[in-house]
């Protein structure tokens, strides 16, 4: 048997189609490390080589502004409208009306009307409003006496309507929460609804108070607990500012929840399971950042000295961290579109056309 060499004419033809493939063929998936580098009139370049090339930190966490109380809205124990009391008087005098054979003369449960004023038989009208049951149970001793000189009068609350506040958002628990005590703080309510659904650092909280809101930063909600009143309003909301975009030959393109309050480059790289092995230019990694006009970062990470800035380099809210593909990657594309199959298929069946 004869075996013939490769036709010229047909590696010839391999040939001519390369340069029309990296013309027309290979996709893109993405601006190249070299057209970055280029410059444009609509972004500044900064390449980052030290640590004077790094960029201050223009945000800081802590931000809030404390509401101002409302007299009477936080909680008391003092009795108030729709409480319901009982009136319980103890005397021995057989002659007094309020003898009872042994057992307490008993008047209620007495739910509190919008007046707060209870009529009490053989006593009259007392007023109960704002004051405490031990107040009460003085005044009603105190006008029992020309009754009886005996008797002894005391004041319980059987019942109440609780005062409530209410949290929304992302939160675990959302609703009204009972303000039970006194005390309760800012910090209680937010606990008191299991707090938010993912870590705190990733949302603003507002508070509503007499028709107007209240901001905070995570910090500042953290820092500058304060009482809560009834019908107070939590807002839990994310704060789409702590998020940044991971795009490029990287293993998971994607939008990234900072993974720490204050991420870096590094945080940036490691929150998107890292650089693509196979497809990276870690020569070309770059940081778009918004502004007038905006500004671009370019990192080589194959330098140690800048990859371990990379882990002082401040990543902001809504920045886009960008990596270039390898060359050879973008060679193997154009390859795989002019060639279905394998090198070595195609050499293969070179071969045995040339047979």
């Amino acid at each position: 048997m004869t075996f013939k060499p490769f036709l010229p004419s047909k590696i010839g033809f391999l040939c001519c189609l390369l340069p029309l493939a990296s013309c027309s063929l290979v996709s893109e998936t993405g601006p190249l490390k070299s057209t970055i580098q280029e410059g444009d009139s609509t972004y500044q370049l900064v390449e980052v080589n030290s640590i004077e090339d790094i960029p201050k930190i223009d945000r800081t966490y802590g931000h809030g502004e404390l509401p101002p109380a409302s007299r009477g809205k936080g909680y008391t124990d003092k009795i108030r409208s729709r409480d319901v009391l009982n009136f319980v008087i103890t005397d021995l005098d057989e002659q007094s009306p309020f003898f009872s054979k042994g057992e307490p003369y008993k008047y209620g449960p007495v739910e509190i009307p919008g007046d707060g004023k209870v009529e009490i038989p053989y006593v009259g009208e007392i007023l109960v409003m704002n004051q405490t049951l031990a107040e009460v149970s003085a005044d009603l001793s105190a006008k029992i006496k020309p009754v009886s000189n005996t008797a002894r009068a005391a004041v319980t609350r059987a019942d109440r309507l609780p005062l409530t506040a209410n949290v929304i958002g992302d939160v675990k628990k959302s609703g009204p929460v009972p303000l039970d005590r006194g005390g309760i703080t800012s910090l209680d309510l937010l606990a008191a609804c299991g707090g938010p659904s993912q870590s705190e650092y990733l949302f603003k909280y507002s508070l509503r108070r007499a028709g107007r809101d209240y901001n905070f930063d995570y910090l500042g909600f953290r820092q500058k607990p304060f009482l809560i009143e009834e019908g107070d309003l939590l807002s839990v909301a994310m704060d789409t500012s702590n998020r940044f975009h991971v795009m490029g030959a990287i293993n998971k393109p994607t939008t990234v929840p900072f993974p720490v309050p204050s991420p870096t480059l590094a945080d940036a790289m490691g929150a998107a399971t890292g650089l693509d092995e196979r497809r990276s230019d870690p020569s070309g990694v770059f940081v778009f950042r918004r502004g007038n006009p905006a500004t671009v970062y370019t990192f080589n990470l194959k330098d140690p000295h800048i990859l371990a800035l990379s882990q002082r380099f401040p990543i902001q809210g809504e920045d886009i961290v960008y990596v270039t593909e390898a060359p050879l990657t973008r060679w193997n594309r154009m390859l795989t579109q002019i060639l279905p199959i394998s090198i070595s298929q195609a050499a293969n069946a070179a071969y045995r056309y040339g047979q």
